[in-house]
């Protein structure tokens, strides 16, 4: 869906809000919230939401 989409860093976090519920429902394990689960679940999104942008050197 997002593959060669080039978001700025204000829209990832648009995204990160608006998706907010979502992300929390998918950081639960056994009901209980787990904080590195959610770090590694947007980091990944930030990856792959910014795979094709331009690297500053």
């Amino acid at each position: 869906m997002f593959n060669d989409f080039n978001l700025s860093d204000d829209e990832i976090i648009f995204l990160f809000e608006k998706y907010k519920p979502l992300i929390l429902k998918a950081s639960s394990i056994n009901f209980k919230y787990d904080e590195d689960l959610n770090q590694e679940i947007k980091e990944y999104l930030f990856r792959v939401l910014t795979k094709g942008r331009k690297r500053k050197n």
